[in-house]
């Protein structure tokens, strides 16, 4: 659909602010006639500024003599007047020449009767050093909606002819059609529409196929969208820096290869973003010694290095305890040996505390968990039937045995007892304990409370 000059004039403007409308004309005129005691004839309108340069202006502008001179200035002076045949007349009455062509081809774009993109294009693939025919098929080419055209042709002109207003121009383009594009694409990601993020990605990408934000982002979408090969192809045209070398780790636990993503992330030392995301890895299966070396290996001031550290030394000691402090920590169903267990080996200081005198637990004595169970009764830690002499070893743990035993050692530990669900303050996190209890539910709660007392020390 072609469009009025008068539209055309508003289209090449508006980026600069200078869009003149027809209710914008009448209310100046409107204050004029009421705001002046006598009303006058209003004066012509000030030329338009247009989006491109003169043809005769700028780098790689042709040769020409006087009388040539004269004729592009009269026609210029036309065309931003808005009136495109007396600019055509204006050049058509002198001597050929590549600037009379261009300011012909300028008053097709101001007219909208034609949109030349393709005479454009042959004017600079003849004259390839001509800024200003450059800068005019940019205007043209966004006219069409020819993104890669206008940004390409914005972006030659501005190199040729590094003005402010050129470079502007071009740095305005790429921001609208590629810059913002991929902070959309961002907050889609962001809020976990992965689908949105590559849809709003791709014209992006397809602009400027090398921009390293939307490569990044596009892979890390693919992730996301288990497309981890996919991932993989994206990031294949970019240099291997230590980014890109850490998003090839994710792509390796994407596809399940731990084993290749912790390889991955532990060859980037100096990057503490990598060496969590091979901490992950470690805790996650159990290596705890491999977790204590790489959060040794974190720079002081990361705050996870501290309490990641004691955490990790913690788990180490219990992962080379007797089986039965094992069975405790990974038991499905806890009973209440293994929660004593639990509550002593993981916060080794209780044992020497004093408080309390040693019971005698007739159920007890047998045990290898014997010691444990003593001193957990001892502190009052666990309850025990002390009319009986029994501890019920065997007997699954309740949810309130839980509760009082960790808030007991909390207390003895002087900290803060964990907020439980049930009474909390709305929108505030708590710990629910639901039976049967578990062994990894409760070690995480009680090795959390360890490592608390760690950081107060």
């Amino acid at each position: 659909m072609r469009r009025s000059p008068e539209q055309a004039m508003i289209s090449t403007s508006r980026f600069h602010g200078h869009a003149i409308t027809a209710g914008f004309s009448v209310a100046v005129v409107l204050g004029l006639l009421f705001g002046v005691g006598c009303a006058s004839a209003p004066g012509p309108a000030p030329p338009a500024r247009l989006d491109f340069p003169a043809p005769d202006v700028g780098p790689g502008r042709p040769d020409l003599d006087k009388a040539q001179r004269q004729q592009i200035d009269k026609g210029w002076q036309a065309l931003r007047a808005g009136d495109t045949a007396a600019a055509r007349a204006a050049v058509a009455r002198g001597a050929p020449s590549s600037a009379s062509e261009l300011l012909i081809l300028q008053a097709e774009i101001v007219a909208g009767s034609e949109n030349p993109v393709a005479e454009l294009e042959s004017l600079t693939d003849s004259h390839s050093r001509y800024a200003a025919a450059w800068l005019t098929l940019s205007v043209a080419a966004e006219n069409e909606g020819e993104e890669s055209i206008a940004l390409s042709a914005s972006i030659r002109g501005a190199e040729l002819w590094p003005e402010e207003r050129w470079l502007d121009r071009s740095m305005e383009l790429y921001q609208r059609w590629v810059g913002d594009r991929i902070d959309s694409a961002r907050a889609f990601y962001d809020d976990g529409d992965n689908e949105s993020a590559l849809e709003a990605l791709e014209p992006a990408l397809f602009l400027d196929p090398d921009s390293r934000d939307a490569v990044i982002l596009k892979a890390r979408v693919l992730i996301a969208l288990e497309q981890p090969d996919r991932a993989e192809a994206a990031l294949a045209r970019l240099p291997r820096d230590t980014e890109v070398v850490r998003l090839s780790g994710n792509i390796a636990e994407a596809r399940g290869d731990l084993s290749a993503a912790f390889r991955i992330y532990t060859s980037l030392p100096d990057d503490p973003k990598a060496v969590l995301l091979a901490v992950a890895i470690a805790e996650g299966e159990d290596d705890w010694l491999s977790a204590m070396n790489l959060y040794e290996s974190l720079p002081e001031d990361r705050p996870e290095k501290g309490p990641g550290l004691r955490r990790a030394k913690l788990r180490w000691r219990i992962s080379v305890m007797p089986e039965y402090v094992q069975e405790a920590f990974s038991s499905p169903e806890l009973t209440r040996s293994q929660l004593a267990v639990i509550v002593v080996s993981s916060s080794p200081q209780v044992e020497t505390m004093a408080g309390g005198q040693v019971p005698l637990l007739s159920d007890v004595m047998t045990l290898p968990s014997r010691d444990e169970i003593l001193t957990a009764t001892r502190l009052g830690l666990i309850e025990s039937d002390r009319f009986l002499d029994r501890f019920h070893p065997q007997r699954p743990a309740t949810a309130n045995e839980v509760r009082y035993a960790v808030d007991g050692l909390a207390h003895l530990l002087e900290l803060q007892s964990p907020r439980w669900c049930g009474g909390e303050i709305e929108g505030e996190p708590c710990i629910e304990i639901v039976e049967p209890v578990s062994g990894p539910h409760v070690s995480g709660i009680v090795i959390e409370l360890a490592t608390r007392k760690g950081e107060a020390q």
